[in-house]
């Protein structure tokens, strides 16, 4: 609502009154004129409230006594403006505290029921029906009575354009309709273009409809009408962010501009470099991400929001020195909020990078047993155990994962939530396809691996018809292990070189023939169809590629070395004409080791002992 007076110049009104010789003189002998003189001598001096009330009693006394007709007319107005002037104060007692008073739906009780009998007397007072809509827009009052006082009020509004903007205004803010909604508040603007809070309710509304470009403009009218306003520049950026894919350059550059303005007037305000930190985040700008980051954490060293932005983008870097700041900041954070879902998963996804994966393990447990029906939890918990060498554990957290996401009745769902359930069946089934290459078995890995195949193609069908920007890419992962284990499986009634060749190459391309271990791949199926001269051209390029990496000091160089191990004994292999052969057991394998480590410290105890 605008601030503005709701009340007519009531002393300039009834100074006119007597100048008209509305007093005891000219109202005659009738019965009513007494009180109706007293009533606009009492309005004039009016101070309080109950001031108020007792020259409406004398104007409800002087119309019983009986009046004139055009007596009557002026003491039902004047009882009509001064019940208004009683219900506006109340009004304001109640609009000035937001809510903080608790007396405030009684403050409204009183108000409307003054305002219902000014009404009666003055039937077209365009302001008290105004104010009848308002107050019954809060919280509790009666929406019938509400949308009947603003149709009145918009009927009445006549040449008063302020007044009928604000009609417009109430009306829009009051109806479920969005078409009345959007043509009320776009005709509230176009009579009175300050109408602010009408500007502001129609940026929320293109908001609430995820259209920010429509937004914008009514958002920098809102802010430039209370330009020293931070708060206000923070909401607007709040806002912003949460229009997710709408959320593009254009958009994040104004964002970036409030949120620049901001930070000059508040230099020292730890939220403004929060928000900034993460426009800069959004915008592929990790040190400067970091740099907000670190001035909003010296301004609070509990910036919660702060603590995690910096984390995320030092993970992301994953250097070791890296690894270990973000390492800290997520324990700051979950010293201050012990149980911040973010951070408990951000510390695992470090734990893991850091290869601590029995912490990693540790801290998305705890996240999937808290929300059992999070995928991406379980299936970061069944990564992990494979990771770790216990595959058989996440083979069984991928088999339900594989039952959850049943394609039966996928007809009967939107084509968003059919691609949406295609790919986490298709995420599952690729996990579950992995993990059974580490226990050996073949079989139904490569029954996951072509169903995982199949449905990305069914994806890409789905995605195609629905007109998505941006395909789904197809895995190169899965190309290449289902590639991988077609072409080296001891068991002859799997193997396949041929097709080993055609999924490894698709693979290989998609990752523009710079993966080490893909071209490993590409040689294995080569060495399977007996084309051993091509098996080594491709296995000589993976060392070739492995070497490079191992001058790079961004790569993992231990897996680096392992790798390097691995490709030598295949090149080895080829070389005598011997296709490469594999199947593991990692659990067997760790149990065996384990038991071998266990018998020679039992064996060194022993020969202590004898000493």
């Amino acid at each position: 609502m605008q601030s503005k007076s709701w009340i007519p110049n009531l002393t300039a009104l009834f100074t006119t009154f007597l100048m008209l010789g509305v007093g005891a003189s000219a109202w005659g002998q009738e019965d009513g004129k007494t009180d109706l003189d007293k009533a606009s001598e009492a309005k004039l001096s009016a101070k309080t409230t109950k001031d108020l009330d007792a020259v409406v009693k004398l104007c409800e006394s002087a119309i019983e006594k009986g009046l004139s007709k055009e007596d009557e007319v002026d003491a039902k107005q004047l009882a009509a403006f001064t019940l208004f002037e009683h219900a506006d104060q109340l009004g304001k007692r109640i609009f000035a505290g937001n809510g903080q008073d608790t007396r405030w739906r009684i403050y409204r009780s009183q108000a409307l029921s003054r305002l219902r009998k000014a009404i009666e007397m003055q039937p077209d007072m365009a302001e008290a029906h105004l104010m009848i809509a308002k107050l019954n827009g809060l919280p509790g009052g009666d929406q019938d009575e509400a949308l009947e006082a603003i149709e009145k009020a918009v009927e009445l509004t006549g040449d008063d354009e302020a007044q009928l903007s604000d009609a417009l205004f109430l009306r829009a803010k009051l109806t479920d309709d969005e078409e009345t909604r959007i043509a009320d508040l776009n005709q509230a603007i176009k009579i009175n273009p300050d109408n602010i809070e009408a500007v502001r309710r129609r940026a929320n509304y293109y908001l609430a409809k995820r259209e920010p470009k429509a937004a914008l403009p009514d958002l920098k009218k809102w802010l430039d009408s209370d330009s020293k306003n931070v708060e206000n520049h923070i909401v607007v950026v709040t806002n912003l962010l949460r229009m997710g894919s709408k959320f593009d350059e254009e958009i994040q550059g104004e964002a970036l501009d409030i949120i620049d303005t901001a930070i000059e007037l508040e230099p020292d305000n730890t939220l403004t470099h929060t928000l900034r930190a993460q426009l800069s985040l959004i915008g592929e700008k990790p040190d400067d991400a970091i740099a907000d980051a670190s001035r909003a954490i010296k301004l609070d060293r509990k910036n919660v929001g702060a603590l995690m932005i910096r984390a995320s983008v030092l993970s992301e870097k994953a250097g070791k020195e890296d690894l270990a700041a973000a390492l800290d900041d997520v324990k700051e954070v979950l010293e201050i909020v012990p149980y911040h879902i973010e951070g408990i998963q951000l510390r695992g996804i470090i734990y893991s990078q850091q290869r601590n994966l029995k912490n990693a393990i540790e801290d998305f447990k705890l996240l999937a047993e808290n929300d059992r029906s999070n995928q991406f939890y379980q299936r970061q918990l069944a990564m992990l155990y494979n990771a770790d060498e216990q595959p058989s554990r996440a083979v069984r957290i991928y088999t339900k994962l594989i039952d959850q996401n049943s394609l039966d009745n996928l007809d009967k769902r939107t084509a968003a939530n059919q691609i949406l359930l295609l790919r986490r069946r298709f995420a599952a089934l690729r996990g579950a396809g992995d993990a059974r290459l580490s226990t050996g078995d073949h079989a139904k890995a490569i029954n996951n691996y072509n169903e995982a195949l199949d449905l990305a193609k069914r994806i890409n069908e789905l995605e195609e018809q629905e007109e998505v920007e941006e395909l789904t890419p197809l895995d190169d992962g899965v190309l290449n292990n289902l590639a991988w284990v077609l072409a080296t499986t001891p068991k002859d009634d799997l193997r396949d070189g041929k097709r080993a060749i055609q999924l490894a190459t698709q693979a290989a391309e998609i990752t523009k023939f710079k993966e080490a271990h893909i071209m490993s791949t590409l040689a294995s199926g080569y060495a399977e169809s007996g084309d051993f001269d091509k098996a080594i051209e491709w296995i000589e390029k993976a060392i070739e590629l492995n070497q490079k990496n191992g001058k790079d000091g961004t790569v993992d160089q231990e897996r680096t070395k392992e790798q390097r191990a691995s490709l030598q004994k295949e090149f080895d292999s080829y070389k005598k004409k011997e296709p490469w052969r594999e199947l593991q057991d990692v659990e067997k394998e760790k149990a065996e080791k384990a038991a071998k480590e266990k018998a020679t410290e039992e064996k060194s105890d022993q020969e202590e002992n004898d000493k």
